[in-house]
């Protein structure tokens, strides 16, 4: 029972960790969908600019204070930080069986009740010290490096902006107001940057003691090396496409991937938004897809092709991310001791998520997902999950959030003693996460 407890225990610590990302909700409140204008990196997530450094100041704490802060160390050079820690309590329950004999001498499996494994946890998330490099108004480089992130704690990039409002190159007019090239190693762009990587849509959930894994394969710290082009047409269509190594079925085992296949990975994402009504309706509407042609665990051909829809809209204080994800041959979350990444020939993921401004800095967050794989036979698997969580997000002062969250997932499968019984397995977690930012 302790073996049992502790496996649960390390399995739940890595279910609930949490990147730094962006806040799309934040972009729609300001009639737009573009991350560029608060973050250094334009499809949004960790550093923010000198712009973002003031949102966070003047528009996201509750209590505002006077005192400026930029991060700048020297001419061209900025750093940041992102600090997360969480407390969590997680309690599972799940079926339990036994075989009885029969007159006929014939073990029958039966259904004995059910059992509660229980436990609660510290988990440190993140430590993470981030550069931002600006050698001219059109070059920046940005490096970040995470000793927690086991799996790949570096990342780095380098990007141009070749059309600018600067006109350092070539001056950005009413058509084309911006365009960039970015190599190196980062997250590909594909779909809503929801802030809480265990969303089905983005790396979903570990392995559980009874729990199937469940979600795809953007997992914490996903990141490929290769090569991106973003534009933003009439300042409310952006289009970012880019071509890369293609590292998602064998994400655990290396931080930088290769390609022996030479068979790149392309993803490409469109999206449109703006204000429908000046300061109260807005929205936001798009696309992205991914392809690679890899192969599965048994080398044979597998065509990966994942198709994101996502459609968001605010209206006054709430703001609703909505994204659907399928795809065919798709890496799904494995068991994170697992060498590979399992492939399947279908999944689908959907994620919905409301916020509501209950008052400068409060938020109350509601989101809804499930999850379901296809076998090759066309039958669903065993791998069917949904969940909710009702929770809030705080930021009482600048650079400091503060976010309680209570989820309630649920998943049914066949018995694999007995086809017949159906294995059904409820999770509830209550986490508080602490999290600083500059």
């Amino acid at each position: 029972m302790k073996k049992h407890s502790l496996l649960l225990l390390v399995a739940v610590t890595i279910l609930i960790s949490s990147n730094a990302q962006a806040l799309p909700r934040f972009a729609l409140l300001r009639g737009e969908a573009n991350c560029l204008r608060c973050h250094v990196n334009p499809t949004g997530g960790q550093m923010r600019s000198e712009e973002g450094q003031s949102f966070a100041i003047n528009d996201l704490a509750m209590w505002k204070r006077g005192d400026k802060y930029s991060g700048q160390i020297s001419d061209g050079l900025r750093i940041g930080g992102d600090f997360r820690d969480q407390f969590l309590y997680f309690s599972q329950k799940s079926p339990l069986y036994g075989f009885t004999q029969s007159d006929s001498n014939i073990q029958k499996l039966t259904k004995r009740g059910d059992t509660t494994s229980r436990t609660t946890s510290f988990h440190a998330m993140s430590l993470a010290l981030e550069i931002d490099f600006q050698a001219t108004k059109t070059l920046s480089g940005f490096f970040r490096y995470d000793p927690l992130n086991t799996n790949n704690p570096s990342e780095g990039w380098a990007m141009l902006h070749f059309v600018h409002s600067s006109g350092e190159l070539i001056q950005s007019g009413d058509v084309v107001t911006n365009a960039y090239v970015k190599f190196g190693a980062f997250l590909p762009a594909f779909g809503i940057r929801f802030d809480d990587h265990t969303v089905y849509v983005r790396g979903g959930t570990a392995s559980l003691s009874s729990f199937v894994p469940a979600g795809f394969f953007w997992t914490p710290g996903y990141r490929d090396v290769g090569v991106e082009f973003g534009t933003t047409l009439f300042d409310h269509i952006n289009i970012i496409a880019g071509a890369f190594n293609g590292q998602e079925s064998s994400i655990k085992t290396q931080n930088f991937s290769t390609d022996p296949s030479n068979n790149k990975a392309f993803c490409f994402s469109i999206t449109s938004s703006g204000e429908i009504i000046e300061d109260m309706l807005a929205g936001e509407i798009g696309v992205s897809r991914y392809m690679h042609n890899h192969s599965d665990q048994n080398n044979l051909p597998a065509n990966l092709v994942l198709t994101g829809l996502h459609f968001s809209l605010r209206a006054g204080p709430v703001t609703i991310l909505n994204e659907y994800d399928f795809g065919e041959n798709v890496a799904v979350s494995g068991h994170r001791n697992s060498s590979s990444t399992p492939v399947v020939p279908k999944a689908s993921g959907l994620c919905s998520e409301a916020a509501i401004r209950i008052s400068k800095g409060f938020d109350a967050l509601f989101r809804y997902e499930n999850f379901k794989e296809v076998n090759a036979s066309g039958a669903t698997t065993n791998q069917v999950e949904s969940r909710i969580m009702i929770g809030a997000q705080w930021f009482p002062l600048r650079f400091l959030e503060v976010r309680p969250e209570f989820r309630i997932a649920m998943t049914s499968s066949p018995n694999l003693d007995d086809k017949t019984f159906t294995n059904d397995f409820t999770e509830n977690t209550f986490l508080l996460q602490t999290h600083v930012f500059f």
